[in-house]
């Protein structure tokens, strides 16, 4: 059978569903020649798993038809080895407490999947094609007793072959897969995360891509992409060049005439046609261009721009394949009209790389996204990560070796939310000096697959080669060519870390742990917001209610208990404890108590910190820094370190304070200057805005300082509009209150700091993860704010479409007190879970007296599971009330 190791990028439509339909294009050709039937269809049910171990038979007897499994464990694909076990019940609950420790390892073993599935019937010139889209790491693929590949390698590399000759057409068949894990360690060129958390036991072996069976006519499509060049700085037109590769899958010359056709509703349809004859079994390059083909000169074009910016127009490619008049192959994909370029600016010494969109210079922000432990996703799971990174005000997600997940991509594109990957650190991807022959095969054609699939989706705005330290010269040469050749239209970089390479155009200078809000401000320290930064960040404890669903309470509290540990980060690594985390908390905020204490602490602290680096990266954009990646967006399983939100996707402290710091307008406070800065995160300027900062003591919120100024905010630009004085008369622990307001006096952004007379002060040790802290700020004045036992609520809920909307009206009726970091959350039952997932259009508000604040909650009616849906309303000074959503 032929074999052809190149991915396949799918049309968004086909994504959505678990069986792609198989259509027939067409009946007869000219002159009654049969039509091929075209279509796809994923090979997900009637598979089952089993150890090689001690299991006798071949290839050659298990990929045949009616072979026994009984006592395999059946599995839906994909799915990689530990997962089809977990399914089965094999290994249970393995991510609460340490039971992960109490599954052996399972790499030392192969391990066998096999299935059955009905072919299409056969018609004149029928093709049939099998495609793996992900095995990990190496694999002998069989089908009906025919070997196809006796060694597929590489987990990023798709695999393809002509099975034509081997399928049974109209009838059942059999098809066996034996895997060979990756090594432990990193050491193969595979699924890698380092030390953020355990290794999976089987290192994620097995059939974690998608599995396909196409079928065509004697000439196949692939790979389509659109190359967009606009005449920059205009963004009026747009030059499009079309690709896509026409393969001859016989044994005799074949003539094909393919067409291009690009549409969208409301706009003229482009088509473009050529004809080519291919060589037997030949793969040609099929390239339309504006040069040839003047239509796809397209005027006054709907652009692709990113969250914050604008709409994210797509448009849709279809590119068919005919031969003799009969459809031989179709394949449709969508596309954005954008062109995303780079720059370099010298900060502090150092180049940096900046980006474009359509001629607009855009600060990328966003997380570092890694999927579950298991490799486990669902389109849900897939929406909810893209929809979590929108409502946080994040426009970016860094996939550091985390590829592969094409309906990621296109939720993505749908979204208007970037796309930053590259190859994973620490790992056999950076130790590439002592390659074998077969990993330099195996990386480049990982990097051929992984940028064929990336390089036609609207949100890819860029490529990593290397994360912490950049490939050898001679691998980054050949990763170059393979990019040149796939008319990678994007930005590049070598690597994301400017300790190793100085021309990085990116920084990766920590922390990753807990620093002080003040240490983002001061230029003077690593990490700080300047340049460009490929990641840090600090740990993230989730809130109790996550704490709770994988630990007991022995091993919620005390906190740093052996079981705790083990879900910070990697054993022996620096990052298996939270202990300068824990010891900040309670210096900063006051000796911690309990574990609800302690949540409730962390919650404040949490949001505060993340709101600072994003506010200190937002401030300087453009002059002095150019993007920032969080470090993590979320955890591949219940964590405790590095995330913006949890494992089981409960927003807290870090989710809402970085809303607070990102939203399209906001006014911001410098711990370092004391500046105050506005901040306009859109393309539409604003004018006749009030910038109004006041301080305020604790508990008795007597005004010690105010004022206000008027303020412009020109479209997609930061200022600073005022300075605060050192203010004298202020308790130890005090509130900062800024506002901005429209002409009309609506508020537009509302931001609360809480800080001290005593404040956070660094010293001056650090390390690559981190910055010694001297002094701690004393914001235990917190804890003496009354209890506020004044606060209404007003609720109502509207469904529709199997959607509800919950609109809650907050009211601080005390004429004395605040209510202070209010948490509102709508519930499964009385008492029960908060419903996830979940948008709130905000959340942990502070309330002074008198003051009303109106949000709505968005969620899905079956993820309340059957109960009826009840608000809990809690707060760092308020008693914690639950009532019934009407």
């Amino acid at each position: 059978m032929s074999r052809i190791n190149r991915p396949y990028p799918r049309a968004l439509a086909a994504l959505l569903l678990t069986v792609v339909t198989v259509l027939t294009v067409g009946a007869l050709g000219p002159g009654g020649a049969s039509a091929a039937t075209v279509g796809s269809a994923e090979l997900t049910s009637g598979w089952a798993l089993h150890t090689a171990t001690g299991l006798a038979a071949t290839g050659a007897t298990i990929s045949r038809v009616g072979y026994p499994t009984a006592g395999w464990n059946p599995v839906a694909l994909p799915s990689t080895v530990l997962a089809g076990l977990v399914a089965n019940n094999v290994y249970t609950n393995i991510y609460a407490g340490t039971n992960l420790q109490s599954v052996p390892d399972l790499t030392g073993q192969d391990w066998w999947y096999r299935g059955q599935f009905t072919a299409a019937a056969a018609t004149s010139g029928q093709v049939y094609w099998l495609r793996l889209q992900g095995v990990s790491y190496r694999a002998q693929v069989w089908l009906n007793g025919t070997q196809l590949d006796a060694n597929a390698v590489g987990t990023f590399v798709e695999h393809e072959y002509n099975v034509t000759g081997a399928i049974l057409p109209g009838a059942l068949n059999a098809i066996a897969i034996r895997v060979t894990p990756p090594r432990h360690g990193c050491s193969d060129l595979s699924a890698c995360t380092v030390d953020w958390n355990p290794e999976a036991p089987d290192m994620n072996a097995g059939i974690w891509g998608r599995t396909l069976l196409d079928t065509t006519g004697p000439v196949a499509v692939r790979d389509p992409y659109v190359r967009t060049v606009l005449p920059l700085p205009a963004t009026n037109a747009a030059d499009l060049t079309v690709y896509a590769d026409a393969i001859n899958a016989t044994a005799a010359p074949a003539t094909t005439t393919v067409t291009a056709t690009i549409s969208k509703p409301g706009q003229p349809t482009i088509t473009a046609s050529q004809t080519v004859t291919l060589a037997a079994k030949e793969r040609r390059e099929v390239v339309f261009d504006p040069a040839g083909y003047p239509q796809l000169h397209v005027a006054n074009p709907l652009l692709w721009w990113p969250y914050q910016f604008g709409n994210p127009e797509l448009y849709q490619l279809t590119t068919a394949a005919s031969v003799a008049g009969a459809a031989s192959d179709s394949k449709t994909i969508n596309f954005g009209i954008r062109q995303f370029t780079d720059y370099r600016t010298t900060v502090q010494g150092t180049s940096f790389a900046g980006y474009k969109v359509n001629g607009q210079p855009i600060l990328f922000r966003g997380g570092g996204y890694v999927w579950d432990l298991l490799q486990r996703w669902n389109t849900k799971t897939n929406k909810t990560h893209v929809d979590y990174v929108k409502a946080m005000g994040l426009n970016t997600i860094r996939l550091e070796g985390t590829l592969g997940n094409q309906e990621l991509y296109d939720l993505a594109d749908a979204a208007g939310v970037m796309i930053m990957p590259g190859f994973v650190c620490c790992s056999a991807w950076e130790n590439d000096s002592g390659w074998t022959a077969e990993q330099t095969t195996v990386a480049q054609a990982s990097l051929s697959t992984q940028m064929r699939a990336l390089r036609a989706h609207a949100s890819t705005f860029m490529w990593a080669y290397g994360s912490d330290q950049p490939p050898t010269a001679a691998h980054l040469t050949a990763y170059k060519n393979i990019a040149a050749a796939l008319h990678w239209q994007n930005p590049t970089v070598d690597n994301v870390a400017t300790w190793s390479n100085p021309n990085a155009g990116m920084k990766m200078d920590g922390p990753y742990k807990w620093e002080p809000p003040v240490l983002w401000w001061d230029l003077s320290r690593a990490g700080s917001a300047f340049g460009a930064t490929g990641e840090e960040g600090t740990e993230a404890p989730p809130p109790l209610e996550s704490l709770s669903r994988f630990l007991t309470p022995a091993q919620t509290w005390p906190v740093g208990n052996a079981t705790w540990n083990y879900h910070v980060g990697r054993a022996g690594s620096v990052f298996d404890n939270t202990d300068v985390y824990s010891k900040a908390l309670s210096q900063r905020y006051g000796t911690t108590t309990s574990a609800a204490d302690y949540s409730k602490k962390s919650e404040v602290m949490n949001y505060e910190n993340t709101r600072s680096f994003f506010e200190a990266w937002s401030a300087r954009e453009y002059t002095q820094s150019f993007g920032a990646i969080w470090w993590m967006q979320n955890n591949a399983w219940p964590s405790l370190h590095w995330n913006l939100y949890d494992y089981y996707f409960k927003p807290g402290g870090s989710f809402y304070g970085t809303r607070k710091a990102t939203e399209s307008l906001h006014i911001a406070y410098d711990y370092f200057t004391r500046n105050v800065y506005v901040v306009n995160s859109t393309l539409a300027a604003r004018t006749g805005l009030t910038a109004t900062a006041t301080v305020l003591n604790i508990p008795d919120l007597a005004q010690k300082y105010t004022t206000s100024v008027p303020v412009s905010a020109p479209a997609n630009a930061s200022a600073s509009v005022l300075t605060l004085p050192a203010v004298t008369g202020l308790t130890s622990t005090y509130f900062v209150r800024l506002q901005l307001k429209d002409a009309g006096g609506a508020t537009v952004s509302d931001n609360l700091y809480w800080y001290s007379t005593t404040p956070d002060a660094l010293g001056n040790k650090s390390n690559w993860y981190s910055t010694a802290v001297k002094t701690y700020a004393n914001l235990t004045g917190l804890n003496s704010l009354p209890s506020n036992t004044g606060v209404s609520t007003a609720v109502s809920r509207s469904v529709a479409g199997g959607q509800e909307t919950v609109t809650i009206t907050l009211t601080n009726t005390s004429a004395t007190n605040i209510a202070f970091f209010l948490r509102p959350e709508v519930t499964a039952g009385n008492g029960g879970t908060e419903v996830v997932p979940v948008s709130y259009t905000d959340n942990y508000v502070s309330l002074f007296p008198g003051e009303s604040r109106q949000i709505t909650a968005a969620y899905a009616t079956a993820d309340l599971g059957g109960l009826p849906a009840y608000l809990r309303v809690r707060g760092y000074n308020i008693p914690t009330a639950s009532l019934p959503v009407p």
